[in-house]
């Protein structure tokens, strides 16, 4: 009988492929962004709505959020990367060399998204880390960029109750 790819694999394997594609539409003369494009809509799909069964703003209650954003509706908060996507993804384009564990692992340890307000949102742009780490990050907290501006991220604990408490009350 042959083996069976977890879901985790099947994932890896699509954005492998999109990842091998933007690097040949990167060759041939497009920019990053340009060729990143179905690569950011790969992980998107197979990674972030299958893998973690986060599909944005429509599932905001089974998404962490920050201790600002537990108090407060939804339509006053936002579905943000924790590490900036792009950073994600040029990471995965500069993958030597490129595997599906090195992916899963990438993935797994990086993408994450939290509900933050829109006021925390704004800090983040006004700071200039809307798209980047700040540049004393040591590689491993993907919360830095949050603490640098000092949002804070509740306690799991705290956002399971939250979602107890919306999925009683709908």
């Amino acid at each position: 009988m042959p083996n069976k790819m977890t879901d985790k694999e099947r994932a890896a394997e699509f954005i492998i492929f999109a990842i091998k594609q933007a690097n040949d539409a990167q060759a041939f003369g497009f920019t990053r962004n340009e060729c990143c494009r179905n690569l950011k809509i790969a992980i998107h799909q197979y990674w972030q709505n299958k893998i973690l069964g986060h599909h944005g703003q429509a599932h905001k209650a089974r998404i962490p959020r920050s201790k600002a954003a537990l108090n407060k509706p939804d339509s006053e908060c936002i579905v943000e990367h924790v590490m900036p996507q792009m950073e994600i993804v040029n990471r995965l384009m500069d993958m030597r060399p490129l595997t599906k564990a090195g992916v899963i692992e990438l993935l797994t340890n990086y993408l994450r998204v939290m509900v933050v307000t829109c006021d925390e949102h704004a800090l983040l742009n006004a700071s200039g880390r809307r798209s980047t780490m700040p540049p004393d990050w040591d590689g491993n907290d993907v919360f830095a960029r949050y603490a640098a501006i000092g949002i804070e991220v509740a306690p799991t604990e705290i956002c399971n109750e939250r979602n107890k408490i919306e999925e009683v009350s709908k």
